[in-house]
């Protein structure tokens, strides 16, 4: 895939937020709330994805991290994502998966001021609060001033640290205890750590000060971790029984691996298990039956020698777990992906359900590939529905697509993005996102 400059486009974005910041202090919105908004709506630069510049010294992560705490502690009972991401040599790879709709993707600039000590780059995506109408808009106003920078999915920052959230599928089958309360939002991690860290050890001492609250997946019984890079590491920051854990991955040549030689790869299951029992072993699903990604993580790791050698090479890898493209493929086998929906373990054994009935099974293995022989059926009718579509995305479909992949260049502190699988791409060259202010 051959990177397009955009050198026309890229012209055209540094021009508006050059004005947006000449007149950041002194432009009001008249559709704004309280007079002066703290944040430029800057240019389109595709169909449903928009890029914004934000003013720090009018935004307060506190508060900001406490709106969205109240905004997720409510909200529907949010489904595991299919996220996966991955770093190599200079390079920090992620999907973000989550269910079709009308959602838009807004690239977020965030200049170091009063509210952020370095300045970043950031992917918000996968929100129903942020959709097509939003992003029609001549501007981001009234209570999205509040939270809409600690919604960020992903990002870097003019350290070179770039970061990333998943989510952990947890089923009533697995033992674990999940905390629910505390004073830093999971989904404000993400900004925290772009904000405030130069380094992936400045990142950890920092969130080793908070206690991190699963608000945005409470209700679904879910969990969330966490990728940091720096030039020299990565860490993978997850909360098992409620403790914190890291684990550290050193890039020396052959590779971001820890010291059993994993390689630096997260999909939706606990690294702790792969450190511990080796990816979808024996001990593996005795100990974590559910775990979700399992061949997602395969999948990038059977790729994850060439991760290190160019920006196509991450994005070949990004879209080979592309999950809707991927998954109406029949290409792949993706057993995991039924999670506790077909098969489990109970006090009887291993088990599948097949027409609604319990049938025991001899071990995972059998459990999920009894369970994967209701799939074909269902992606027959997946297909149906909204696979010959030219346009999948109908809201609360259940349907699930790679909502945004994007890969970070650590050396270069910029990004590469490729939204909703190219859905509303007129090519395939990914947007270059850059930090505001960054020479392109």
């Amino acid at each position: 895939m051959q990177i397009d400059t955009l050198i026309t486009r890229l012209a055209l974005i540094s021009a508006v937020l050059l004005v947006a910041s000449a007149a950041a202090t002194s432009c009001n919105n008249p559709n704004g709330r309280n007079g002066a908004v703290p944040y430029y709506k800057t240019v389109k630069l595709q169909p449903r994805v928009a890029q914004v510049i934000w003013n720090p010294d009018e935004f307060d992560f506190e508060k900001a991290n406490k709106a969205v705490t109240e905004r997720y502690v409510n909200l529907y009972n949010v489904s595991a994502g299919g996220c996966t991401s991955w770093r190599n040599g200079r390079f920090h790879g992620r999907n973000f998966d989550w269910m079709q709709s009308d959602f838009g993707c807004i690239v977020l600039q965030m200049p170091a001021g009063k509210g952020a000590r370095h300045a970043s780059v950031s992917i918000i995506n996968g929100n129903p609060a942020v959709d097509g109408a939003l992003l029609d808009n001549d501007s981001i106003d009234g209570d999205y001033r509040n939270f809409l920078p600690c919604m960020a999915m992903d990002g870097i920052n003019d350290a070179g640290v770039a970061a990333n959230i998943n989510i952990i599928h947890h089923t009533p089958g697995d033992a674990y205890i999940r905390s629910e309360e505390g004073d830093l939002s999971c989904m404000s991690v993400v900004r925290y750590v772009l904000d405030n860290a130069g380094s992936v050890d400045e990142a950890i001492g920092l969130l080793s000060r908070r206690k991190v609250s699963q608000d945005l997946v409470a209700k679904a019984g879910d969990d969330t971790h966490f990728m940091i890079s720096d030039a020299e590491k990565t860490a993978v920051v997850e909360y098992d029984n409620g403790e914190m854990v890291i684990l550290y991955y050193h890039e020396n040549g052959n590779g971001c691996r820890s010291g059993k030689g994993n390689p630096a790869i997260m999909s939706n299951l606990f690294n702790i298990a792969v450190e511990k029992w080796g990816l979808g072993t024996d001990e593996f699903y005795e100990n974590r039956p559910f775990s979700l990604g399992v061949e997602r993580w395969a999948t990038v790791l059977s790729r994850y020698d060439d991760a290190s050698r160019s920006v196509e090479a991450n994005l070949d890898i990004a879209q080979s777990v592309w999950y809707f493209k991927n998954f109406m493929s029949r290409d792949n086998l993706w057993y995991s992906e039924c999670a506790d929906h077909d098969y489990g373990k109970d006090g009887q054994g291993w088990y599948c359900m097949l027409d609604g009935k319990r049938v025991p099974c001899s071990s995972w293995k059998e459990a999920q590939l009894k369970a994967w022989e209701t799939m074909p059926e269902f992606r027959d009718g997946y297909d149906e529905r909204f696979g010959k579509l030219a346009d999948p995305h109908v809201k609360e479909n259940g349907c699930w697509e790679t909502s945004h992949s994007v890969i970070y260049d650590l050396s270069e502190k910029k990004g590469f993005l490729c939204a909703f699988e190219g859905f509303y791409s007129k090519d395939d060259s990914p947007i270059e996102i850059t930090l505001p202010g960054q020479d392109r």
